[in-house]
């Protein structure tokens, strides 16, 4: 008989009732040892959470994401599906209620019950949920179907995957020297994998050490030629070491291999902005926004982009306010895009929404100041390039104390 798969169950804890009406509905599967699941009730007294979930997480075949309002909106549950995209697993939405889940990352994915029926609007509800097992039961069978008509597995390369998924619960709780360590044991034991040599790049990269990143990016590429997430990575550090020209080619050639790739748009934009090539930069965020709506830091880049310097037109300080606004409401943690509005709320006069925003940013940690400065070379820069004098109080904002 076959192992259990692992099914790893995202939730957001408004919808607990669901999640162990799930687990009810699951028990025949559990019994007859096809699937086994675990959530974050199960953790014992004294346990790291975050670890402890990361561990489970990392170790499942299948993620169960219940989807709803505020699953979607919960960081948790966004961060678990992000990490499980990361390790490959197979994800199934299950939707619990009519929500915005249509413009959301899950939407790339098979959803359960059938027909995009959220459960709730079944009658009885009891049938949207036997939709749901029944579309798990089949999942299962496929990839067991793929487990048994493989080849053998040798130890060698079971010990290769285990320090594989060792590194990456490594890597998720930040121990990089450890993730290293057992990245390099996994590629010992198989020199083929290009998802090793991936990751421990990404752990290279997170050290600050981009030779070595770049050599194992190559490596991944070399072994699987269609690596797009590789080259992204790659064309990252490029961008990091001031060699655009370089990044663009692996940006571009990561969008190549998959055109829905949204990081890799909004990462070449970068690129094509510090080179000052700003409608080229535009039209990749602008396509990283079709890809992905909800991506905070794009339309802050955009934004950018439409004023990069004191040069740009009034009209075109208000397109990137616009860009900001979104910006701030998708993800109000995004420090750079409060500053980056507070900067042009300067150049439209706009003096007490420049202050709040201004100072947001600094109480968010941003050094206004330092960030004025890459801007301009002093208050008096920014007058004169605008034709206008600064409050009194924003002189200060933006002036070092006098010793």
């Amino acid at each position: 008989m076959s192992k259990p798969l692992k099914g790893f169950i995202t939730y957001a804890h408004k919808n607990t009732a669901a999640k162990e009406e799930l687990i009810t509905r699951l028990a025949v599967m559990q019994q007859r040892n096809e699937l086994v699941t675990w959530h974050d009730a199960e953790m014992t007294g004294g346990t790291k959470w975050r670890e402890d979930i990361f561990k489970h997480l990392a170790d499942s075949d299948i993620l169960l994401y219940l989807v709803s309002a505020a699953s979607l909106a919960s960081e948790n549950c966004n961060k678990e599906l992000a990490e499980a995209l990361n390790f490959n697993i197979r994800i199934i939405p299950i939707i619990l209620e009519d929500c915005d889940w249509q413009n959301h990352q899950l939407s790339d994915f098979q959803a359960l019950p059938d027909k995009d029926d959220p459960i709730s609007k079944w009658q009885p509800e009891s049938n949207g949920w036997q939709n749901v097992v029944d579309g798990i039961r089949k999942t299962i069978e496929e990839m067991q179907a793929q487990v048994d008509s493989s080849s053998e597995t040798s130890e060698k390369e079971l010990r290769a995957e285990l320090a594989f998924q060792q590194g990456n619960v490594f890597m998720m709780i930040g121990q990089i020297n450890m993730a290293i360590e057992v990245y390099s044991r996994a590629i010992e034991l198989n020199p083929n994998n290009p998802n090793a040599y991936n990751n421990r790049g990404v752990a290279y990269s997170a050290k600050g050490d981009f030779e070595r990143t770049i050599e194992d990016y190559t490596k991944a590429i070399e072994l699987n030629p269609n690596y797009a997430v590789a080259y992204s990575n790659r064309g990252g550090v490029y961008y990091l070491k001031e060699e655009y020209e370089s990044a663009i080619v692996d940006f571009t050639k990561a969008t190549e291999l998959n055109p829905d790739y949204a990081v890799a748009h909004n990462n070449r934009g970068v690129a094509y902005y510090l080179k000052e090539e700003y409608e080229s930069a535009i039209a990749d965020f602008s396509k990283a926004i079709e890809l992905n709506p909800n991506y905070a830091i794009a339309y802050n880049n955009r934004g950018r982009a439409y004023e990069p310097d004191s040069s740009s037109s009034k009209h075109a300080v208000i397109r990137a306010i616009k860009d900001y606004n979104p910006a701030i409401g998708l993800n109000p943690e995004l420090a750079p895009a409060y500053y980056n509005r507070g900067a042009a709320w300067l150049r439209l006069r706009e003096w007490e929404r420049a202050i709040s925003d201004l100072t947001v940013a600094r109480d968010m940690g941003i050094n206004i100041i330092t960030a004025f400065c890459s801007d301009y070379e002093s208050v008096e820069d920014f007058e004169e390039r605008n034709g206008v004098q600064l409050p009194e109080d924003i002189v200060a904002m933006l002036t070092l104390p006098q010793a």
